[in-house]
């Protein structure tokens, strides 16, 4: 803990996570982004990342719900017809030969994947784009539960995790990336964005960021 301005600043994860001001915040857990049958995998993206990471996502989301810590899942949605796309955002979302048409609301591929499971209390905030603060609640449902800092997890790396996890940090919260439980199907790009992000952000793996807000419950 150091004090600059006369603000006192937490730097350390001991100090930062304060379980009841940390959000888990869930990112794009989809079918479209993980299934063999999803979008990404008929279009020939290599999927072997995320069916490895994926079962971190479900102990750690499983664990963070047993200790009852607020929880939020975010999920990326494409309205019909392209409704919620802009020609410069379609551009994009087609540039490596996908379809423009995953997590399409209310599809299968939007859907959570298995054994993630949202309970009754947990908040699902629905984007239009990466950075899941853009357009949405999510700032404004962590500030009314007292939440100073974040824990992301989720897909894909590079993309909707990255830019969510700038946001974060923009929007002043303290920032941590679950290192083992974010994943991409682009394992070069998943690198590269986990390198950028241990220069600015706390990175961590989930057994250590689990074991240190059991730590600091006690």
């Amino acid at each position: 803990m150091i004090t600059l301005h006369g603000k006192r600043v937490r730097q350390t994860l001991e100090e930062i996570l304060i379980p009841e001001k940390t959000a888990l915040v869930v990112i794009d857990v989809q079918n479209d982004f993980f299934d063999a049958d999803g979008v990404f995998s008929q279009a020939g993206r290599d999927m072997t990342l995320a069916q490895a990471h994926l079962p971190n996502m479900r102990k750690l989301i499983a664990e963070w719900q047993a200790m009852d810590l607020f929880t939020v899942f975010v999920r990326q949605v494409t309205l019909p017809d392209g409704r919620g796309d802009s020609p410069a955002w379609l551009r994009l979302k087609v540039r490596d030969g996908k379809s423009p048409n995953y997590t399409l609301k209310g599809s299968w591929g939007a859907t959570f994947c298995e054994g993630i499971e949202p309970r009754e209390q947990d908040p699902i905030i629905e984007k239009l784009r990466p950075d899941a603060f853009l357009g949405t609640c999510l700032d404004m449902v962590l500030k009314a539960n007292g939440i100073d800092t974040t824990v992301l997890i989720g897909a894909n790396t590079e993309g909707c995790v990255e830019s969510t996890v700038r946001s974060s940090a923009h929007h002043d919260y303290y920032t941590i990336v679950a290192e083992d439980a974010v994943a991409s199907s682009n394992a070069q790009f998943h690198d590269a964005s986990l390198a950028l992000m241990k220069n600015r952000f706390l990175v961590e793996p989930s057994s250590r960021i689990i074991d240190t807000v059991n730590a600091n419950r006690r």
